[in-house]
């Protein structure tokens, strides 16, 4: 006997699913392993102007997306244009929070790969994936 879930059951489901997956996955990882000191200094300031130039490209462009969603819902105000504005929304917030120098803003410190700037990013595009599954149901 199947029984046909509504979209947001189905999405409600999945992200949940999705969730305790990623919850074991976090505590079946052993240990993680501390890298070594880094010497290269200049190496690493390259990667972070490198990393902060496409986060800020990123950043620039989901903004305009922004803008024209907010313009396009205004104009057809419908489920469809609200999804792609919150997704926008989401991966507007992931390339913020994904710039190096967006933890210095907020205290902490740089390149160490630890505090709330670990998981953020990847947390807003999980938001974004789950406002487009939902889409992909209705």
């Amino acid at each position: 006997m199947a029984r046909d879930l509504t979209p947001l059951t189905k999405t409600a489901a999945v992200a949940t699913v999705a969730a305790i997956c990623g919850v074991a996955a976090g505590f079946a990882l052993p240990g993680v392993p501390v890298p070594p000191p880094i010497d290269q200094h200049a190496i690493v300031a390259t990667f972070v102007r490198v990393q902060f130039a496409v986060s800020t490209f990123n950043l620039v462009l989901l903004a305009c997306l922004v803008v024209a969603y907010v313009q396009i819902y205004r104009d057809l105000p419908n489920k469809y244009t609200l999804s792609l504005l919150l997704t926008s929304v989401s991966l507007l917030l992931y390339a913020f929070s994904s710039n190096p120098l967006v933890p210095l803003a907020f205290g902490f410190p740089p390149l160490t790969g630890l505090g709330p700037f670990t998981f953020l990013p990847n947390l807003f595009v999980g938001a974004a994936v789950v406002v487009l599954f939902y889409q992909s149901q209705t």
